[in-house]
């Protein structure tokens, strides 16, 4: 049977508390019972010891060595006359041991106390002390003072009395000793009560909570309160179910992404593989004239063209975002991976009637040289593509701050202000004007800004006051690396 941490709590607390209230009444009340045994000796020996005095001075005025009757009698008038005021119980002993004056019983005058211990010593000249327990449970304490004349015992001064006892304490306390044990139960359990709750409530919040976030309301969050050690653990908790809705939003937009992206891959494979069919289904069917055949052979080989890039290009992005290992990183002069971008692309830029201008320079980058070579061709190609006839493609370097810049920059239509957020997006065409006859599959972007963020860089897009798009790259440049280390 499992038990709530609050009804623990309560039994521990309880027992705790009860355990400690025993512990330190007892200690409490022997010492009680020996403070009273102390301060009860004190005055015993304070009266042995007159009384003690007393009788020596009788008998060594007498002369004869011992206690006279008559000296007795005196001795037991002056006894009764102040013995009113004394609660103890005083006896005259002679040297054999033997009471001569009781202050509280006639009939204890004779009685012979040689064989008590406490008086046996002090009839060999030690005081001597004793304690016993009454049958009403007192604490009784005897006290032997012996009179000595000349080096010789005379007689005893023998005094008894009697005190409380913890037994006799709880014998006549015990209504108000249990009406105080009530009281300081019934604190103890409101105390604990409230206590358990401060500490209960924020752990039972923290489940509900938990419980809400587990059925799937991952909004929901810990309020820190109580002991600092559960405001840790709510700390804690929302700190994981933050992490774990970043994860799960992450989780949702990769899924949509994933589907966003078969379904785009789906709709760019239906184009070619459309036309190739129609293509050969219609030489299947024969009867075809020569230039029409020709035409058809040629959408064919132009289509499969299309699929290799494609396929080609997706490849190139996932070995890109995929990629586990590092780059095979070197020291990049930017301005000869433009250079060769440039040469590399000439033949394309001078069919299109494009003049594409180098200009500027930039601290060289730590990077790999085909993969940066590759995104300033990609731009290169599209900023030709956009760009009418006789117009002008500038690549612009150029050092910022701690950052190496180089810019693109066309004479063409420019983008929307719309289109700006989701060029870098797989099977975008921010140009409605490119199709997929004059465009390509739309990943040209998304590769460049792939291979842009693996090395720690940064691409934007922007249209130009003058007319025609600016592409912006920012890597970092080799001389702040080495400034920061």
């Amino acid at each position: 049977m499992r038990t709530s941490i609050r009804i623990r709590l309560l039994a521990a607390f309880l027992a705790v508390a009860i355990f400690s209230a025993v512990g330190l009444s007892a200690y409490f009340l022997a010492e009680l019972e020996s403070y009273g045994m102390r301060k009860l000796e004190d005055r015993l020996l304070s009266e042995g010891l007159l009384l003690a005095s007393t009788v020596a001075a009788q008998v060594d005025a007498g002369g004869d060595g011992s206690l006279s009757e008559n000296q007795a009698e005196t001795l037991a008038d002056e006894l009764t006359r102040i013995g009113q005021g004394i609660p103890s119980h005083i006896r005259i002993l002679d040297a054999d041991g033997v009471a001569l004056v009781d202050s509280t019983l006639e009939s204890g005058i004779g009685v012979r106390y040689a064989e008590t211990p406490e008086v046996a010593a002090a009839l060999a000249g030690q005081r001597s002390t004793a304690t016993r327990l009454t049958e009403d449970g007192r604490m009784a304490l005897t006290v032997a003072e012996p009179a000595v004349v000349d080096g010789r015992v005379v007689g005893v001064a023998y005094t008894s009395a009697t005190t409380f006892s913890i037994r006799t304490l709880l014998r006549d306390y015990r209504l108000r000793l249990g009406a105080v044990v009530a009281l300081f139960i019934v604190l103890v359990l409101i105390l604990t009560e409230v206590l358990s709750r401060w500490l209960v409530n924020p752990l039972l919040d923290l489940a509900r909570t938990a419980v809400s976030f587990a059925d799937g309301d991952h909004s929901v969050r810990a309020r820190p309160r109580g002991s600092s050690e559960i405001r840790a653990l709510a700390d804690a908790f929302n700190a994981m179910a933050d992490e774990v809705q970043t994860v799960m939003v992450e989780l949702k937009g990769e899924e949509r992404r994933k589907s966003r992206f078969v379904s785009d891959v789906s709709h760019e494979l239906r184009t070619p593989l459309t036309a190739i069919r129609g293509a050969a289904e219609t030489l299947l069917d024969g009867d075809v004239p020569e230039d029409d055949a020709r035409q058809f052979l040629s959408t064919i080989v132009r289509e499969s063209e299309r699929l290799s890039r494609l396929a080609n290009d997706l490849l190139t992005l996932q070995r890109i975002e995929g990629a586990t290992g590092e780059l095979p990183i070197s020291r990049v002069d930017l301005a000869e991976a433009a250079r060769l971008a440039i040469e590399g692309l000439a033949p394309l830029t001078e069919s299109r009637g494009v003049h594409v201008v180098l200009e500027g320079d930039a601290p060289p980058v730590l990077g790999d040289r085909d993969r940066l070579q590759q995104v300033l061709g990609n731009l290169i190609d599209n900023a030709s593509r956009l760009t009418p006839e006789s117009g002008t493609v500038t690549v612009s370097l150029a050092a910022e701050g701690r950052e190496s810049i180089v810019r693109v920059l066309d004479e063409g239509p420019g983008i929307a202000e719309k289109d700006i957020p989701h060029v870098f997006d797989r099977f975008y065409r921010a140009q409605t004007s490119r199709d997929r006859s004059t465009g390509g599959a739309g990943l040209g972007l998304a590769i460049v800004a792939a291979i842009v963020r693996s090395h720690a860089g940064e691409v934007t897009a922007s249209t130009r006051p003058e007319g025609g798009t600016a592409f912006t790259l920012r890597f970092p440049s080799i001389a702040a690396r080495s400034q920061h280390h």
